[in-house]
């Protein structure tokens, strides 16, 4: 604790110096000059955002990524935690990694924060969770984190919150040829094309990673093929296709000289999306109409087989209708499941493990969000979803917010949003310990925040909240096999900070600051994190510093298996001439030896160096 206190003590008397200085420098910024697209779904000025809300672009991510756009949810967001436990790639099933908290919510397998791919929901079919080694960082154009239950809006599973990875190709350039290389035996090959004809664009992207890892059997392959088309038919429609199919296969320590498969590794998965969106950019409405797919077969070292499935269509829409009255409404129609199997898996009397019959569920909901705004320094916003799933449950969520702007520089809000998650397949069917009597988790979030932008560099948001989870799903020990159920509540109080300023000369700086009192559902949900980043540019040469201090991690729920504090400290380096860039990660610098499981260390100090190509 006295560490921590330290850390703080630094960064905030920091901060508080660089504010008073950029204070004497420029004039007050009004924030309501930006307007900020929320996941695709509607527009809003910042000053109303009125929640944990960021946006990070194409630029830091090209910089600081490794090797999927989710790792920059983890690098940026205060509140955020996403597993990593190998130098490149994330893996699935019980010992993958990627599982992704927010606001002290998430859950092994991730169901409790939605993860949406340009705006519509993406998922595995069975398990209920995103699939991290597949979205990759090529053609990302940002990354919207938006923190606290968010179902009124997203649906079900947004009840931690909602991270929308946006896709975009640079038609900016013909060609980008990119080559990285580093320790552990890890090597990075792409190839991206993109090229406008008239109102046509078309692109294609073509990814090869793979490393060693570093510790016997931690090595991951991959494989990322993409590409679209769009065609901007008038000035306000425009209609774009785009897919993707991604081979995977990674090892873990956890199998040992197990292999009954005889697969060699412990899982080979491939992935393949599609959508197909149309966009309409109105002066007073716009929105966007989605046909989406997401499938997959999976195949472990143990001899586990499946095969899932998701489709859906969501249309949204967002109506200016005056300046001081909007709407915002949508459909969501998800058809999801799928089929697995085990062989080698069998009970006592002989039935097997894995039920094996195809299972699919239909889901439907609806939204309406109303702004209303009676006088310039108030903003009174709120919002009702209905969502059904199959015969199975349905669920009401509401939300209500009141922004108030008493000054230009800065705005208070009081928030009650809500949440849920229905089962999945994998709780409701497929193992012994599914139980089809299940009825759906559910969140009720109390939020009040300040925003305060003193100018274009400098801002500071602080969000103080308190999650009631009810109806918590989870193994309770009984008569073997164990049976999922709904087994209690939380009750979770936490505070989300952070500064973005300007102090010395052009070096930018973002401080970061996150507690959280998790209650009984600690796995993964540290009590404290302290997060930093720091960067300056010099034409054609950059660099950024960044990192993060973690304490009171546990990788169970209920205080068990604590894990060691760790602070991480790493470097990225950039420089462009003509057509050509260079990088250089230094990842760990300090050397530092932690846990981010019982038993498994994560990866000490390695470099990425690389050379990129642009035509």
């Amino acid at each position: 604790m006295k560490t921590l206190f330290l850390i703080l003590l630094f960064l905030f008397g920091m901060t508080f110096t660089a504010a008073a200085q950029s204070a004497k420098a420029d004039s007050v910024y009004d924030s309501a000059d930006s307007i900020v697209v929320i996941a695709n779904r509607y527009s809003v000025s910042l000053r109303n955002v009125a929640y944990g809300y960021q946006v990070i672009p194409a630029e830091r991510i090209k910089k600081l990524a490794t090797h999927s756009a989710l790792e920059m949810v983890d690098i940026e967001f205060p509140s955020a935690y996403v597993m990593e436990k190998k130098v490149i790639g994330y893996g699935v099933g019980p010992q993958g990694s990627g599982q992704l908290y927010l606001r002290g919510l998430g859950g092994q397998p991730n169901t409790g924060v939605l993860v949406l791919l340009n705006g519509h929901p993406d998922f595995m079919g069975i398990f209920g969770h995103p699939l991290p080694d597949v979205y990759g960082a090529d053609d990302v154009q940002q990354v919207e984190i938006l923190s606290g239950a968010s179902s009124t809006v997203f649906g079900g599973n947004a009840m931690g919150g909602v991270v929308n990875i946006v896709t975009q190709p640079d038609y900016n350039r013909l060609m980008r040829l990119s080559m990285t290389g580093g320790s552990f035996g890890t090597y990075d090959y792409g190839l991206n094309l993109s090229k406008q004809f008239g109102a046509h664009g078309l692109y294609l992207t073509a990814r090869s990673q793979q490393t060693d890892g570093h510790i016997a059997q931690s090595g991951f392959k991959a494989l990322r093929l993409q590409g679209g088309w769009a065609w901007q038919f008038t000035p306000e429609w425009n209609l774009s296709v785009s897919g993707r199919w991604v081979p995977y296969s990674f090892d873990d320590p956890s199998r040992g000289q197990e292999d009954p498969a005889g697969l060699g590794t412990y899982a080979k998965i491939e992935r393949g999306t599609g959508e197909i969106k149309l966009d309409n950019r109105h002066k007073n409405w716009q929105g966007t109409t989605q046909l989406y797919a997401n499938f997959g077969y999976h195949r472990f070292y143990d001899g586990f087989k499946s095969n899932d499935f998701s489709y859906g269509l969501s249309s949204y829409q967002f109506w200016n209708y005056s300046d001081r009255l909007q709407f915002a409404g949508g459909i969501d129609v998800l058809y999801y499941g799928g089929q697995a199997k085990n062989p080698f898996a069998k009970l006592p009397w002989g039935a097997p493990v894995v039920k094996e019959d195809k299972k699919a569920y239909q889901s439907l909901g609806a939204y309406l969000l109303g702004f209303y705004q009676p006088a310039r320094f108030l903003q009174i916003k709120a919002g009702l979803r209905y969502q059904t799933l199959t015969s199975f449950s349905s669920r009401v969520s509401p939300l209500a917010v009141v922004t108030l702007q008493p000054a230009q520089s800065y705005s208070i809000y009081a928030a009650y949003k809500s949440g849920f998650r229905f089962p999945t397949m994998r709780e409701l069917y497929l193992f012994p310990s599914a139980n089809e009597a299940l009825k759906e988790e559910s969140v009720q979030t109390y939020e009040a925040g300040l925003t305060y932008t003193l100018n274009k560099t400098t801002r500071l948001r602080v969000a103080f909240y308190r999650n009631q989870v009810d109806n918590i799903i989870q193994l309770v020990p009984a008569t073997p096999p164990n049976q999922f159920q709904n087994s209690g509540a939380a009750t979770q109080t936490g505070i989300e900070s952070q500064i973005q300023f300007q102090p010395f000369g052009h070096w930018k700086v973002q401080l970061s600051y996150a507690y959280l009192n998790p209650d009984d559902l600690t796995a993964y949900n540290p009590k404290h994190q302290v997060k930093y980043m720091a960067g300056r540019s010099w034409k054609s040469f950059s660099v950024i510093l960044y990192g993060k201090y973690v304490q009171d991690l546990y990788a169970l729920n209920n205080h068990q298996k604590p894990l060691p504090d760790y602070f991480l400290l790493n470097a990225a380096f950039n420089y462009s001439f003509r057509q050509f860039g260079l990088s250089l990660k230094l990842l760990n610098i300090l050397d530092r030896s932690y846990l981010v499981s019982s038993g498994y260390s994560a990866p000490r100090f390695h470099i990425l160096a690389g050379i990129d190509f642009e035509l």
